[in-house]
């Protein structure tokens, strides 16, 4: 079984060695690592090929002439990697040990896994530990649960951070035959592997956290959340839409899955704009009776709620003040 690494790298300099040294020192290694550089301005294609001419892991280095940004990349890094199992693998994050001899353990026990999903721990830009970072409601006592996740699960949130994810190529291939569609919608591609995957029943969670997470001021993608109403709705209304583009993934991945899906993705969809509604009213209580209404408990979480009405009280706390 052939196992490779792809890389989205852009003006990572700072962190990039470290990351890569951190796969060159894993307990059981890849076979081949590939690393994209999305035209970055700094050294950080000079840093890449120091490191791939210093390990003996097969790699290669493609640099984009212009820049396409981050999902765009790792889906052209896709195109290059011949492995049986893929791992994703930001530029800035640090693997730890036993990462990839760990997953393919459960990968190998667990056929039906077409991509797998882990935990993480955050850091800050010097490495220093910040705090676990998945807290996942369904974790138990047995810190190894393992567990698969629903299509339906997965189209209202996307399992993990892709930087935590290995799937099988077979699910790399479904992707790359509609691949020029595929790219049109505004999806993350970590998410869009992880529906695909879900949509065969190949989703899983192994709550173990196999590698750092750094949060700094430079990362493509952070953990902020709207801190007002107005950025709150506006989120909602860019969630919308990724949920129209997420319907249009199903059908071009299978007719028959989107069929089955149609009405609980237009129900969610409808979801996002009725609580941009009820956001604008500023009102506690009619947020609650129309949640109750629309019966959004279908496909909204109570935490989400919850926030709502928090960013509600401070609007009108702020109000008293002013």
């Amino acid at each position: 079984m052939k196992v490779s690494v792809v890389m989205a790298a852009y003006n990572g300099s700072e962190y990039v060695t470290e990351q890569l040294n951190s796969i060159d020192n894993q307990s059981m290694n890849p076979d081949e690592i590939i690393v994209v550089d999305d035209a970055s301005t700094d050294n950080t294609a000079e840093l890449v090929r120091q490191f791939l001419d210093s390990t003996d892991i097969d790699g290669r280095l493609i640099i984009h002439e212009k820049n396409k940004g981050y999902r765009d990349t790792f889906f052209d890094a896709l195109k290059y990697a011949d492995g049986d199992i893929i791992f994703l693998c930001d530029q800035d994050d640090i693997w730890h040990s036993d990462k990839i001899k760990r997953m393919l353990d459960v990968m190998d026990k667990n056929k039906s896994v077409k991509a797998l999903n882990t935990s993480y721990k955050l850091i800050d830009g010097d490495g220093e530990y910040i705090y676990e970072g998945i807290r996942n409601k369904r974790r138990n006592k047995d810190k190894r649960a393992f567990y698969g996740i629903s299509l339906e699960e997965v189209l209202r949130y996307n399992a993990a951070m892709g930087c935590t994810m290995a799937f099988t190529r077979d699910i790399k291939d479904k992707l790359l035959a509609h691949i020029d569609e595929v790219m049109t919608y505004n999806i993350p591609h970590d998410w869009i592997i992880n529906i695909a995957a879900a949509m065969d029943d190949g989703l899983f969670m192994l709550n173990e956290e196999l590698i750092s997470y750094r949060l700094h001021g430079d990362n493509t993608i952070g953990l902020n959340r709207a801190d007002t109403i107005e950025k709150r709705i506006k989120d909602y209304e860019s969630v919308a839409e990724q949920k129209k583009d997420m319907l249009k993934l199903l059908r071009t991945l299978d007719r028959k899955c989107f069929e089955r899906e149609y009405e609980f993705m237009k129900l969610m969809v409808k979801s996002y704009y009725i609580r941009c509604e009820l956001l604008n009213r500023k009102k506690a209580g009619a947020y609650i009776n129309n949640y109750r209404r629309y019966k959004l408990k279908k496909v909204m979480d109570k935490k989400s709620m919850l926030y709502d009405l928090y960013l509600i009280e401070k609007n009108k706390i702020k109000k008293k003040q002013v």
